[in-house]
């Protein structure tokens, strides 16, 4: 389905159509919503993948640029038309997902945070050795490539720090952090400090599993006292 988000528009894939909470799935960068493969069949409610403004079938910006927060507005326009949802990301969307649980935590009870492209970005501070690649302003990909705006490289220069991821854990309601042993950027170290915060390891289908029981479980949580408007 075609979602309308500012002058553009998201395609978000329904997945599954089932009963229970539905769950949004956040693709890392240079990805799509076709990278969750089947793994996702776990869940027990229905499911739906959105692609990000740049990549996979959703457009391309015209003017502007790529970054984090606007990503965080994608998915915001998806939760707006799915209703109250659980949420995973991977690489680039963990990092959207911990500032869309901790804008909207009325409407998401639980979300997942995996490893993946774009993590990291340029780190908790500027790094102005890196210059943005201009040489890739209009330049359409092969079409044997991965279907994605080249600029959306500028989600790799973005600056994650301490300070604000922490803020945006603080107000989520619960957190499930998905770890393998590799090392972490400065904000996933922040976010794993928060009181909601649940460090885990093993595979997907495990997560997906951990997700649900976390969402159900806040059910008979108390409602967040903050919230931010659309």
């Amino acid at each position: 389905m075609r979602l309308r988000h500012g002058r553009i528009e998201l395609e978000l894939h329904q997945r599954a159509r089932r009963d229970g909470l539905p769950l949004l799935l956040l693709h890392a960068l240079y990805g799509s919503s076709a990278d969750w493969g089947e793994a996702v069949a776990v869940w027990p409610g229905s499911i739906y993948a959105l692609d990000f403004c740049g990549h996979g079938h959703s457009d391309w910006l015209t003017g502007g640029g790529y970054c984090p927060e606007l990503l965080v507005g994608d998915a915001d326009a998806a939760l707006a038309h799915i209703g109250r949802a659980a949420v995973a990301g991977a690489g680039l969307g963990a990092y959207v997902a911990l500032l869309l649980a901790g804008t909207r935590p009325a409407d998401v009870p639980a979300a997942l945070l995996l490893p993946g492209a774009g993590l990291d970005g340029s780190g908790a501070t500027p790094d102005f050795s890196r210059r943005f690649p201009t040489h890739l302003i209009g330049v359409e990909p092969p079409a044997s490539a991965a279907r994605h705006d080249p600029l959306v490289c500028a989600n790799e220069m973005s600056v994650r720090p301490i300070a604000y991821a922490q803020a945006f854990a603080e107000t989520a309601r619960r957190l499930l952090l998905f770890e393998d042993g590799a090392p972490r950027p400065p904000w996933w170290d922040a976010a794993r400090q928060s009181p909601v915060a649940e460090v885990f390891s093993g595979d997907l289908d495990a997560a997906l599993r951990r997700l649900a029981l976390a969402s159900r479980s806040d059910e008979c949580a108390p409602p967040p006292l903050r919230r931010m408007e659309r």
